[in-house]
């Protein structure tokens, strides 16, 4: 795939953010397809099973800074030891 980058900013709500934090966390957690809208336009993602997840909590003064990040390759990964960290993943049923 090419690269391609998408950055937009915005003022939001706090209810605003919320909801747009919530659709990401549905769409992650519902499937592999994830559909983003941008200034009119939706992308659609397929995300891996595994993720590379990154918090960053910046605090200069009076504004406070938080980044998500994700980050995944495209090839799916197939080895034994991807499939044993998903199962340590797993909360056991009580």
């Amino acid at each position: 795939m090419p690269k391609l980058e998408i950055k937009q900013k915005a003022e939001l709500s706090r209810k605003q953010a919320s909801e747009r934090l919530i659709a990401l966390g549905r769409a992650l957690a519902t499937g592999s397809e994830v559909e983003l809208d941008s200034g009119g336009d939706t992308i659609s993602l397929v995300v891996a099973d595994r993720l590379e997840w990154e918090l960053e909590i910046e605090v200069d003064g009076d504004q406070v800074e938080i980044e998500v990040e994700f980050s995944w390759r495209d090839a799916p990964s197939d080895s034994p030891k991807a499939d044993a960290d998903e199962e340590e993943d797993e909360e056991p049923d009580e």
